[in-house]
């Protein structure tokens, strides 16, 4: 399905499909399950410290750490998909493993699913804090500075492994922490857009499927690409093409609901998968994208060169791929939504395309409205 939606079709639509209205009176209707994945997780008192399970999380956490010079415990991943990423340790127990019900959820297969555990003490001669760590009975075992353990006690610098996931257990404070985020910013986002690279896209899209599949949820992924950017470049020059595909990336953030996940894929090619949604949802969020793209003012210079600065505007394209009508594999999903996303190219641009196969596998286009088809005549 190959569509267009205006403006007041749009509102209408949105209005008679109240889980896809971003915010209400400042809040965002999310299901219970899903604020338990991605809303802000602060601790409420020392026994109530939630812990990031996913890439988006990880900037939630600086009221954890300590001031400067104070130091508290923390995970620091040193190889996996959460690299870099400093987690502390502010709870008496924390799990680690596959299962969704992991304190710390790893997507790994050598790992088992619940492997092991970091347990806080006091240590009954000196009074002060000591942190246990202690497999769970895992398959594959629990690796301490190379030797397999049962338990141990963790020293600052101590690097264990969980599966093919190198963990190091430090001490750290403010400037510690405030070091690691920036690795891991730099790692994980593109530096352009600030959106999630496609290899950290890819890891929260498997993460987030697994999730889905285990909820029963639905989700939906896009393929978006902006239409003729070389013009852009070509007319405008590179340095107002960068800017262009940086507001881009600033523009499809806030299109989408807060917890959706974008990213820049390369080039003028962007993603995003929404958590929790079905096909009406999705085609309503992409058109909104599509829409808001359409209509913004995107600089024809660079930034300060001139008092009144020159805009110029541009179209996108976005293909759309749902879990579980479409595909289950989240990799597989990509490649329909691609496929839905050229479908969109060949049939003129600046439209949404759904992929949505008949009983022998064929991509068919369902024909809009007549009103809405007479638009997209006169728009081409």
């Amino acid at each position: 399905m190959c569509r267009r939606l205006f403006s007041a079709q749009s509102k209408n639509i949105a209005v008679n499909h109240g889980r896809d209205i971003r915010y209400a009176s400042g809040q965002m209707l999310r299901q219970t399950s899903l604020q338990s994945m991605r809303q802000a997780r602060m601790p409420k008192n020392s026994d109530d410290t939630s812990l990031p399970k996913s890439l988006d999380e990880i900037g939630t956490f600086s009221g954890q750490f300590p001031r400067r010079g104070e130091l508290r415990p923390a995970l620091v991943f040193l190889r996996g998909e959460l690299l870099a990423v400093p987690i502390p340790l502010d709870r008496a127990k924390v799990t680690l493993g596959r299962a969704l019900d992991a304190d710390i959820r790893i997507n790994d297969s050598r790992a088992s699913r619940l492997h092991a555990r970091i347990t806080t003490e006091r240590d009954e001669t000196t009074g002060e804090p000591r942190y246990l760590l202690t497999d769970l009975g895992s398959t594959n075992g629990t690796i301490l500075n190379g030797e397999r353990v049962d338990r141990a006690v963790l020293e600052d610098g101590d690097k264990f492994e969980v599966g093919d996931q190198l963990i190091r257990f430090e001490m750290l404070d403010e400037i510690d922490r405030e070091f690691q985020q920036q690795i891991h910013r730099l790692l994980v986002h593109d530096e352009l857009t600030g959106l999630l690279t496609s290899k950290s896209f890819f890891s929260e899209l498997r993460r987030e499927a697994a999730r889905a599949e285990a909820e029963k949820m639905p989700f939906c992924v896009f393929m978006m690409d902006i239409d003729h950017f070389k013009e852009v470049n070509d007319t405008y020059g590179h340095l107002a093409g960068s800017e262009t595909l940086e507001e881009v990336g600033a523009v499809i953030k806030q299109s989408l609901r807060a917890g959706d996940v974008a990213a820049r894929f390369g080039g003028e090619e962007f993603a995003a998968f929404l958590l929790d949604a079905d096909y009406p949802q999705a085609l309503i969020a992409a058109e909104r994208v599509r829409s808001a793209i359409e209509q913004h003012e995107f600089p024809a210079a660079r930034r300060g060169s001139s008092k009144q600065q020159p805009t110029h505007h541009i179209k996108i394209s976005i293909g759309v791929a749902a879990y579980p009508e479409d595909a289950r594999d989240p990799i597989q999903l990509i490649e329909l939504a691609d496929s839905a996303l050229y479908r969109a190219k060949r049939n003129g641009r600046n439209q949404v395309c759904a992929y949505r196969p008949t009983a022998n596998n064929e991509v068919v286009r369902l024909r809009p409205r007549k009103s809405m088809e007479k638009k997209e005549e006169e728009s081409v």
